[in-house]
């Protein structure tokens, strides 16, 4: 390989991402789901076949199915993380990736990316219970109404944890490590975490990388962590934030914005090389009010990242009736900064599909009920667009 082609990504050179139950994958984007296998470490992942078979796709330029979320995002016009990873925070200087394409990807990863496991103190609309295990009691009681299985329990539906072999094998393939990045769950809540951080201090290895946490924001972090920060080189935290205020709790039940506003301001007052920044996933939900979710985040000073949700189906906006896409393109045509959303205004554009519309009718009062809550009293505005359209919502 003498050049990188157009659809060249640097991930599987350059990232592993895992979690306690063995599942693999090149990037957080995909989150472990292509490759699952709990009887083979992360050491062994690495240098598999299914690892060398895509680099090998990725050198030939071809685009793989198994990273078909990147390619989704750029018919949208999204930019991916493919596309992203050559802007920041960047590991490679111009014509660095491929010559670490080439070799230097054999030593290890230059990014781990942990998804620490299922410990979650929140239950958000567009999650399951693979992610937070507190989400199974709530599935039971959706189980016993449809009479099947839901992505609302789990087979684990107690909190995992990485062990302290799979905390070895990481630490085994630190050679080129620079970055560390932890989602969850809720990477504030795991304890295990620390015990990794600790290895690279002891070593001395710890000022060369870099953390970040992808988190609710819920969380006030520990003694130990804010102990541990100081030792490494930059500290960010991506916060998931698809809402504000009332509307807030709606989408990360049951999280409260001033909660979120406290641990911001608390963080900030420490010490430290922290960055912070958001990330607002963009659903059914909330994309009526994406202008003031983003002019929120702006006042905040949190720069934001905009993704759309991948699962379910049923909160993907892809899946709106066209009356109501209409309306709310209306909408978002006024605000200020068309090209920040121009993907989520070209989604909009795609072609309905009802049966799913009735899923999301189904999965909206289902959970109203279960958790007294009111679709149509956290938004009124947006209820309205859709009553005038369907009565019976």
């Amino acid at each position: 390989m003498e050049i990188l082609g157009s659809n060249f990504c640097v991930a599987p050179f350059s990232q592993l991402t895992l979690n306690p139950l063995g599942d693999y994958s090149p990037c957080a984007e995909i989150g472990g789901r292509p490759w699952k296998d709990p009887t083979t470490s992360p050491l062994t992942m690495w240098s598999s076949k299914e690892f060398e078979s895509l680099r090998d796709s990725f050198k030939s330029n071809e685009k793989n199915s198994i990273c078909n979320r990147c390619w989704d995002q750029e018919k949208t016009k999204n930019q991916s993380l493919r596309k992203r990873l050559f802007v920041g925070p960047k590991m490679f200087e111009t014509g660095e990736a491929l010559s670490f394409a080439n070799d230097t990807y054999k030593n290890g990863p230059k990014q781990i990316n942990i998804i620490t496991g299922n410990n979650c103190n929140l239950r958000c609309r567009i999650c399951s219970a693979s992610s937070s295990w507190t989400y199974n009691i709530e599935g039971r009681a959706y189980e016993s109404i449809i009479g099947k299985k839901t992505l609302y329990t789990s087979d684990t539906p107690k909190p995992i944890q990485l062990t302290d072999q799979q905390l070895d094998e990481i630490y085994k393939l630190s050679s080129n490590l620079q970055r560390i990045e932890f989602y969850g769950g809720e990477p504030l809540l795991d304890d295990r975490t620390l015990t990794l951080l600790k290895k690279y201090i002891d070593d001395g290895t710890s000022k060369n990388i870099s953390l970040m946490y992808n988190t609710n924001g819920q969380n006030l972090p520990s003694k130990k962590h804010f102990e541990y920060w100081p030792h490494f080189s930059s500290i960010d935290f991506n916060i998931s934030i698809d809402d504000i205020n009332e509307r807030y709790t709606y989408n990360r039940h049951p999280g409260k914005w001033a909660d979120l506003v406290n641990v911001v301001k608390t963080i900030k007052s420490n010490t430290g090389n922290f960055v912070f920044f958001s990330i607002c996933t963009v659903s059914i939900l909330n994309v009526f009010y994406l202008p003031e979710i983003l002019d929120e985040l702006d006042r905040m000073n949190l720069k934001c990242f905009i993704n759309h949700v991948f699962g379910p189906k049923y909160y993907d906006i892809l899946h709106l009736p066209m009356p109501i896409k209409s309306a709310i393109k209306d909408k978002l045509s006024k605000y200020k900064d068309q090209k920040r959303i121009e993907f989520i205004m070209n989604m909009l554009n795609s072609p309905e599909d009802l049966e799913i519309w009735e899923e999301f009718k189904f999965w909206t009062s289902t959970k109203d009920q279960y958790r007294n809550e009111s679709f149509s009293k956290t938004y009124p505005e947006f209820y309205k667009v859709i009553k005038d359209y369907d009565s019976s919502m």
